[in-house]
């Protein structure tokens, strides 16, 4: 009866640790399939700045704009506001000098008046102005003060209509307060 007793309290022991590590393992399971598995795939391709232009690069200027484009150059080169812009395979650049270094640029910070150009460009633009790149500095400055000259004209104009406009106000409420005490 000592061995029967025994035997059964090794069974309930053996059975107790057989569902607990049952249990274990259906958690661990549970665990690891409640957890997503993460992936990744992270592609970089090396898109180099723009072809280096060699020599000093002769320019037209696009009209009605201040923007330059240079019509011998074998790559999209600009020259805006003092600085030089390019677009190659896709992203846009920005450079102090025409030859570089060139810095990555966002499209949102690219000038809207270098990509409002139309598309054909250098063929609707190639008779325009050519400028030499030795004078380019200063005709872009004389063109950026006049540019400048001729905003400072048109607020000026404005400034003045509107205290035409004010005079003329104040006149038409004088006459209506004249004619109405009559």
């Amino acid at each position: 009866m000592r061995l029967a007793a025994a035997r059964e309290v090794r069974m309930k022991k053996l059975k107790e640790t057989a569902l607990f590590l049952a249990g274990t393992c259906a958690a661990v399971v549970l665990l690891c399939a409640a957890v997503p598995a993460h992936s990744e795939v992270n592609v970089n391709i090396n898109i180099g700045p723009p072809p280096i232009v060699v020599h000093e690069p002769e320019l037209i200027v696009v009209p009605r704009t201040m923007v330059y484009f240079a019509p011998g150059v074998g790559a999209e080169l600009y020259f805006y506001r003092g600085r030089w812009w390019s677009r190659h395979e896709g992203r846009w650049f920005r450079a102090k000098s025409y030859n570089g270094p060139w810095a990555v640029i966002g499209p949102r910070y690219v000038p809207a008046e270098i990509v409002r150009l139309p598309r054909d460009y250098r063929t609707v633009y190639v008779r325009e102005q050519h400028v030499p790149y030795g004078q380019l500095k200063k005709h872009w400055k004389r063109r950026d003060d006049e540019r400048r000259r001729r905003v400072g004209e048109w607020k000026e104009e404005k400034r003045e209509r509107k205290m035409e406009q004010r005079e003329r106000r104040e006149e038409q409420k004088e006459h209506r307060g004249h004619g109405q005490g009559n």
